[in-house]
């Protein structure tokens, strides 16, 4: 039987507090008792402050990534390396001007081959790869997007093609979609040897 190695879990934003879904999200990924609390950190690693990517402190092995989009809420959990989460609206990556900060001009071309009345979908699906590679690396938006080259297959993000002056082996980082709801696209990215075995659930 394959062992999981990331889970994902994607629920109603509300009524769990954010530090606490996070704490359970681990603990059911782990369901390991004798592995003792889960402690989390959020701390920005610019100013300082509690809005910052979430950390493991103990158990030690465990990487987390948070993303939100609508109502809902997205907490992915690796046991086997870096992991970078990503969930957002079709419609709000529609809005004019976008493919302009957020695109280079391999991908805007890419994008425009995409038939129309599939763009706006093919628009999240590379948008939500490059913050999930970015949230992954640990930089965020404070990367121009752009310098990421994702490519975009069958109307799909498969893989990071180029990022001048990462340290990331980009043969080893792996771009999974998954169903984040209606009118919503998420994608998962996990650094490792090989692609991971992913367990999604409807919950924490």
């Amino acid at each position: 039987m394959t062992q999981t190695d990331v889970f994902l879990f994607v629920a109603p934003r509300a009524p769990l507090p954010e530090a606490d879904r996070l704490r359970l999200a681990a603990a059911v990924a782990l369901a390991c008792p004798e592995r003792g609390p889960v402690a989390i950190e959020q701390r920005c690693e610019r100013c300082g402050g509690s809005h910052g990517r979430p950390l493991v402190l103990a158990p030690s092995g465990v990487q987390l990534s948070l993303s939100r989009a609508g109502d809902v809420v997205v907490v992915a959990v690796s046991l086997s390396g870096p992991i970078g989460v990503d969930v957002e609206s079709i419609g709000a990556v529609g809005r004019a001007g976008f493919d302009d900060v957020a695109f280079n001009d391999l991908e805007r071309v890419a994008l425009h081959s995409v038939p129309a009345h599939a763009r706006d979908q093919a628009r999240a699906e590379l948008w939500t790869a490059k913050e999930a590679v970015l949230k992954l690396s640990g930089r965020g938006l404070t990367v121009d997007p752009r310098e990421l080259t994702v490519e975009l297959r069958g109307g799909a993000a498969s893989a990071v093609l180029s990022w001048p002056g990462t340290t990331l082996d980009l043969g080893q980082l792996h771009l999974e979609s998954f169903d984040a709801g209606p009118g919503l696209v998420g994608t998962l990215a996990v650094l490792g040897a090989t692609p991971p075995q992913l367990e999604l659930r409807r919950e924490v």
